[in-house]
């Protein structure tokens, strides 16, 4: 067979290949049913990305630096794909899959044509834009957030847009893509084909639609959308909307984090340190040492004048938002005034001093829960008022400073830290949800560095069916392993079995580790196949398991339960827990009419079966 011959070729792992074999084991019946012959060829369109992915991993760096030299250099793996095992591959994958989607009545359409495999939806939802690409040198900071855009890949440091069509997906527990999935903003991955056909349409007005199960539109806007975008309308009300009835402000001691409980959220500190407060209770063998600095020292510093006989920072901020409100029929201006504004506060509270009386509080508790100084590291990470909501996620908006060594560069970090929501991405991903935007308030979560092996995210449910008898894993070597878009490696598990299924392997050549001096360095990865250990899953499952007991239920904005979204990772063979959330997904694109006919087919005939003796494309009864 073709995936033989990737095998043979070495596009393809031996694990990779062991996981085809299960998939083909589903397909050997005589009659499956149509929803299995669906989801395993749904499952077999990843090779193309897997081949991709491992030739990346072996010669990404070695071609961009001979890029330096020869640009052309570039297309080598493009060539080497396409003279490969995989063009055959493919062409028998996209055959069959315009089978499956022609007896299940759904279509793929690209541009005016049905297509049957190259596109992949990642994040349910419906957008209309100008279709994009960065130029060369251009920010992911200060895009344009009603564009549609083309990417090589997601980035962690991409701004608010429309819509999302990348070339690779890194990996889907992202923080990048959990906060596109909060809000609804349509992503699909398409196949490198496809992309002349994008690029042919740049600056053109779009159509893009993602539904709940993967059915992808892409087209040109025209006036016969009209109808369907009246009828879509997005709710106006605001995501964002904390309680601030529940803030103490004049709590101003900084505390242990295991004094801290998840009742504290909204109330002294963040939901973040609230709930790993809430864990290292549940859980005291798999939280590290940590610190709580409360809103309210951050709140004291607001109340010094932003100059020398100027009002305190606070009122100050009333007025600028004021301003800026009164701008919003002047685009030019607004984007002008919000820059100057945001601009001037985060350096404002970057270079502001702390205190001596501040100071004194902080090194006497991080000399109590933490030791001599010098002796540790401590991830410095902002825990706002505006994140891990019921309706809002708000994953990796704000600044973590990773590993900081030194009293010094502690204070520092919480100042920068303090400053990160007034940046421009922060402001500009949150302003559109919000209300009374001055009651932005952020505590400090100081957590000892943990010098992780392997580390990554895990949600208990299944990212694409919703199926809650399942996890979705994605993990890497290393720290901070899979929030950045890293391509991880991916898995979905089955809690009562263990069955577990490979849906990606890792592909990152580069692992972070910790110095000693302090920062984040990063080394080549230890060659394997493998990340997660089969006792580190069961270690997966178990948490699972006893977390509906003992650790309050995650909910959405209708106060129903949600499942939880928590990073992980393993150390010395040790489960470490880092935090835990609400995983959240658009209520809006999930209850859409227009993106759930999309998969009318894929409910209508889950029952048919596939005559596997027959001739693709005819239709089966």
């Amino acid at each position: 067979s073709s995936t033989a011959a990737l095998y043979g070729t070495g596009l393809i792992s031996s694990r990779q290949w062991n996981a085809l074999q299960a998939s083909f084991m589903q397909l050997t019946g005589a009659s499956p049913s149509l929803q299995t012959y669906k989801t395993e060829l749904d499952y077999l369109s990843r090779v193309p990305g897997w081949s991709d992915s491992l030739l990346r991993f072996y010669f990404n760096q070695s071609v961009e630096h001979l890029a330096e030299i020869e640009p052309l250099t570039r297309n080598y793996m493009h060539d080497r794909l396409r003279g490969s095992p995989l063009l055959f591959c493919a062409a028998v994958l996209d055959s069959l899959i315009e089978d499956a989607n022609m007896n299940l009545g759904i279509r793929h359409e690209f541009f005016g044509r049905t297509v049957s495999g190259g596109m992949r939806g990642l994040n349910p939802g419906l957008a209309r834009g100008v279709l994009m690409l960065p130029q060369k040198g251009e920010s992911m900071t200060k895009l344009d957030p009603e564009g549609i855009y083309v990417l090589p890949a997601t980035t962690a440091e991409l701004s608010p847009v429309a819509g999302i069509v990348t070339a690779r997906e890194g990996n889907a527990l992202s923080h990048l893509q959990l906060l596109a999935r909060n809000l609804g903003i349509p992503n699909v991955v398409v196949d490198k084909r496809l992309l002349p056909g994008l690029t042919e349409k740049e600056g053109v007005s779009v159509v893009l639609a993602v539904s709940p199960r993967g059915v992808v539109k892409i087209d040109e806007d025209s006036p016969k959308w009209d109808q369907v975008f009246i009828k879509e309308a997005k709710p106006a009300e605001a995501l964002i909307r904390p309680d601030f009835k529940k803030l103490k402000l004049k709590k101003r001691t900084i505390m242990p984090l295991e004094r801290v409980r998840a009742t504290d959220s909204g109330r002294i500190a963040g939901p973040k340190a609230a709930n790993l407060g809430e864990l290292n209770h549940q859980f005291p063998e798999a939280v590290t040492d940590g610190l709580v600095i409360p809103f309210g020292l951050f709140r004291s510093l607001l109340d010094r004048p932003i100059e020398p006989d100027g009002p305190p920072v606070f009122r100050w901020m009333q007025d600028q938002y004021a301003i800026l409100q009164n701008m919003r029929d002047e685009p030019e201006k607004l984007e002008q005034a919000t820059e100057h504004f945001l601009n001037r506060i985060h350096e404002w509270i970057v270079n502001a001093d702390p205190g001596e009386k501040f100071r004194k509080q902080l090194r006497a508790a991080m000399d109590k829960i933490f030791g001599p100084d010098g002796s540790y590291g401590l991830f410095v990470r902002s825990d706002t008022n505006l994140e891990d909501l019921p309706g809002f996620t708000g994953a990796g908006l704000n600044l973590t400073v990773p590993n900081v060594v030194g009293f010094e560069n502690i204070v520092r970090a919480i100042s920068r830290v303090w400053a990160s929501p007034f940046t421009e991405r922060a402001y500009a991903w949150r302003q559109a949800y919000m209300e009374d935007p001055e009651h932005v308030y952020v505590s400090v979560l100081l957590l000892k560095s943990i010098p992780a092996d392997k580390s990554g995210v895990m949600v208990t449910t299944d990212l694409e069916s919703g199926d809650p008898g399942w996890l979705s894993v994605a993990v890497n070597q290393g720290v901070g392993g899979a929030v950045s878009g890293e391509g991880a490696e991916e898995l979905r598990v089955n809690v009562e079995s263990g069955k577990v299924r490979l849906m990606a392997q890792a592909a990152e050549p580069l692992r972070r580790v910790l110095p000693s001096e302090g920062g984040v360095k990063k080394i080549p990865v230890i060659e394997t196949d493998t990340v997660l250990e089969n006792n580190e899953i069961a270690h997966l499952v178990k948490l699972s398991k006893v977390l509906p007991d003992r650790f309050p239920a995650q909910l959405d904005a209708q106060g129903k339960p949600v499942p939880s979204d928590i990073e992980f990772g393993f150390y010395q063979g040790r489960l470490v827990l880092f935090q835990i959330r609400p995983f959240l997904e658009s209520t809006y694109a999930r209850q859409s009419h227009f993106l759930n006919a999309l998969d009318q087919g894929l409910e209508r005939v889950q029952v048919s079966k596939i005559e596997m003796d027959k001739i693709p494309m005819e239709k089966s009864q």
